[in-house]
């Protein structure tokens, strides 16, 4: 391995040594125990010699009886006090020997798989000192268990110190109270360990030796602190990593010890804080925890700023198509690894100054334009049977019977189902794709601005949130009017600024587009529903299915991603409690596979709940139901208003604060998602027992959907259609900083790492 961290050493390091003189830390005894592992006990203390302040520590190091050359390398090192054990001795022996050995008024116990970093104990040290009844404390890193590692995207050195350096800034608000400290690098006032003793030998050669410890010093009337100011780099316990089966036999042995000297499990010996806030403390059961998603919304942030940067400089230095190109990456980065806003003004202004670029015509053959109907061009960055703006647009172009409408697509054509195709021929339009002409972006976006220029009266996007085509054709202003279809409303999203109407589907999606986008110009356009159908023969269905005709079924549509258990918010544990509290349902469970827990669900439920894959005909599941269950925590509106749509009643979980998860299918007629378990089991004991009622509410729901997702969106399209303006007018950009992360974002963000959404590397 080359070894080196001369490249990260600047001047600023020993920032913050003026602070330092107003602390009482006196001299700090940095104590390494190693065992072989040579490049990392290298890697170690070099950069403790390069990012701690001269002269304010002692380096110990206790050696276990290392073979790869670490004793030669040690004694050659003039500026470490050596002890050399003839044996392996384990941890504690070897952090006891290095105690006695000490002369500071602090002890550094630190793991020789670390690196430590610009400010780490200066920040260490101010918050140990800065109350008396504070014994020791801890850094958070990057590889650790006890909720102490931050989310972290880096790989190099450099990068981490770069990345360290962001997070090494002093600030008591950081200091957080806890039960219990990891010992891979923890501070301790020397008085204290006078007073608490020494480590306990007998969880030699190691393994909950901090857990004792800290309990030891909490006895003692002393608070532990995890310092989030001050961050450790850790590689993750490389002495134990090549003996995992002896590593985990020995974490069950150490533990039973643990267990017999306090009379307790380490785990309530320390628990953790519950969460302070009582609704977020609905998904986060610790603080902790909850801590832990407020930092990876800033390290999303910081990359996310980062793209922004690398963008702005490839505008400046002319190259527009690495700009775009980089602002795609940020866009989709931020949609899948949420960094507290919806939409970046920053980002938003690179595409405009990129729109105003573009004059070079590109080709483009298109038939005529009808001057009798209304030409509507859809754009689409891609499509898929599955999704529902894709029957979004599917039933705009059939239900929108005045208009003629034509497709182009901007990104991926291959997936776009050929009903959507047959739909925009049938009206008289076109379809054509941006994707295999061998076109740039910048190419696709001058493309897409003529096609509408020449053929289109309006220019509707269902555009994906990353997608930057349309908002580089349509930044500047002239052309036909521009409508945003806001289809993916609870992530980040760009383009919104370059259209002239945001058509939002749902409340609640209005109001992140008016309270978290500040985009003033929304419109509600809820989500268009077909003709509703009348569902097959109910008893066959259920024979079909093996299904008593007295059962009552219950069928939930969802992906796997939907269901994640989050807190309170449990799907599997909700469908236990319906299977052991009805003896005569029945529940499908469409869109997910049936491994994993839903092995054991279906087996203690005696088959009476069953798992499905994803089914493209659901005509006979709908068939069968009586009641649709929306899925938790993540609802579905464009599932459930289907089953809506065919007389089946419709019941949900709302979830509380974080509204844009889930809610009612039909707002301001009839209620469907309800905020608490107790009111959503008052409503299924009536639709189990009460065959009439539930019929009724079915049939209540259709005719709510058919005034409003039906007959009632072709009337809301139509004013939609007389409110545009003449010719399009992008909206005014400002420089403006990004919106200050809400609880509400916190849990997106925790949902989306929960459930496999985010594509971030961190922990």
């Amino acid at each position: 391995m080359e070894y080196s961290l001369a490249d990260n050493k600047q001047t600023e390091d020993i920032a913050g040594t003026d602070k330092c003189k107003t602390i009482p830390q006196g001299l700090t005894s940095i104590l390494v125990v190693t065992y072989n592992k040579l490049e990392y006990n290298k890697f170690c203390i070099e950069s403790i010699r390069q990012y701690t302040e001269p002269d304010s520590y002692e380096l110990i190091v206790i050696d276990n009886h290392s073979t790869d050359g670490t004793v030669e390398w040690l004694q050659g090192q003039p500026d470490i006090k050596v002890i050399l054990n003839s044996e392996n001795a384990g941890f504690p022996v070897g952090c006891n020997q290095g105690i006695k050995e000490a002369k500071g008024n602090n002890i550094l116990l630190l793991n020789n798989d670390t690196i430590v970093t610009p400010n780490w104990l200066t920040n260490l040290t101010k918050c140990l000192y800065s109350a008396s009844d504070i014994g020791a404390v801890g850094p958070v890193t990057n590889s650790c268990s006890n909720f102490q590692s931050i989310p972290c995207e880096y790989s190099s050195v450099e990068e981490m110190i770069r990345f360290a350096r962001q997070v090494n800034n002093s600030n008591p608000e950081l200091w957080e109270d806890r039960a219990r400290l990891v010992g891979y690098c923890m501070l301790i006032k020397a008085e204290i360990i006078k007073e608490v003793g020494l480590f306990d030998e007998a969880f030699s050669p190691g393994n909950f030796e901090d857990d004792d410890y800290c309990l030891r010093i909490r006895k003692a009337g002393y608070r532990l602190v995890l310092c989030r100011d001050s961050f450790v780099h850790h590689f993750g316990s490389v002495s134990f990593r090549e003996q995992a089966n002896q590593y985990t036999s020995l974490l069950e042995v150490n533990k039973r010890k643990f267990a017999q000297k306090w009379g307790l499990p380490p785990h309530l010996a320390a628990p953790y804080q519950l969460t302070k806030d009582l609704e977020a403390g609905k998904w986060f059961r610790y603080q902790c925890e909850f801590s832990y998603y407020q930092h990876w919304i800033e390290n999303t942030r910081r990359k996310f700023l980062s793209f922004i940067d690398q963008a702005e400089f490839s505008l400046l230095s002319g190259d527009l198509e690495k700009a775009v190109l980089v602002v795609k990456q940020a866009a989709d980065y931020a949609y899948h690894s949420h960094p507290g806003f919806y939409i970046s003004p920053r980002l938003e202004l690179i595409l405009r100054k990129v729109a105003k670029t573009l004059n070079s015509r590109v080709a483009t053959h298109l038939p005529p334009k009808n001057m009798d109907k209304r030409n509507i061009l859809h754009v689409l960055s891609q499509g898929c049977a599955a999704n529902s703006h894709i029957k979004t647009l599917e039933r705009w172009i059939c239900m929108d019977s005045e208009s003629i409408h034509s497709i182009i697509v901007t990104l991926n054509s291959t997936t776009n189902p050929q009903s959507v195709v047959e739909a925009a021929i049938r009206s008289g339009g076109w379809y054509t794709t941006l994707d295999t002409e061998n076109l740039s972006l910048c190419q696709k976006g001058k493309a897409l601005r003529d096609a509408a220029a020449m053929w289109a009266d309006v220019v509707v996007l269902h555009i994906h949130p990353h997608d930057p085509v349309a908002p580089i054709a349509f930044g500047v202003a002239g052309g036909p009017p521009v409508v945003f279809v806001n289809h993916a409303d609870q992530a980040f999203t760009i383009g919104m600024s370059a259209a002239d109407i945001i058509a939002d589907q749902r409340a609640v999606g209005q109001r992140i587009t008016l309270s978290r986008r500040n985009i003033n110009n929304s419109f509600l356009l809820p989500i268009p529903s077909g003709m509703p159908e009348n569902v097959h023969d109910k008893k066959a269905a259920k024979k079909d299915l093996g299904i008593g005709e007295d059962s009552v079924v219950f069928l939930i549509n969802a992906t796997p991603y939907q269901l994640v258990a989050c807190g309170e918010y449990s799907f599997l544990h909700l469908i236990k409690a319906l299977i052991n509290r009805y003896q005569d349902i029945e529940i499908l469970v469409v869109g997910t596979s049936g491994v994993g827990k839903w092995t054991q669900l279906k087996r203690l439920s005696d088959k009476r709940i069953r798992v499905f894959d994803f089914q493209q005909d659901l005509n006979k599941f709908y068939s069968a139901a009586d009641v649709f269950l929306d899925s938790v925590p993540l609802g579905s509106l464009a599932a459930a208003l289907e089953a809506g749509a065919l007389g089946i009643p419709v019941i949900g979980l709302a979830t509380d604060f974080t509204e844009h998860f889930s809610g009612d299918i039909v707002p301001n007629s009839i209620k469907t998602h309800f905020p608490s378990h107790e009111e959503l089991f008052t409503i299924i004991d009536k639709l189990v027992t009460d065959e009439v009622y539930r019929i009724n509410e079915g049939k209540q729901l259709k005719s709510a959907i058919l005034q409003y997702h039906h007959l009632g969106w072709q009337k809301n399209l139509n004013t939609l259609y007389s409110i545009l303006p003449m010719t399009h007018q992008p909206t005014e950009l400002s420089v403006v900083r990004e919106q200050t992360a809400t609880n509400s974002d916190i849990v997106w963000a925790y949902f989306q790492c929960r459930s496999g959404i985010s594509r971030s590397n961190f922990g």
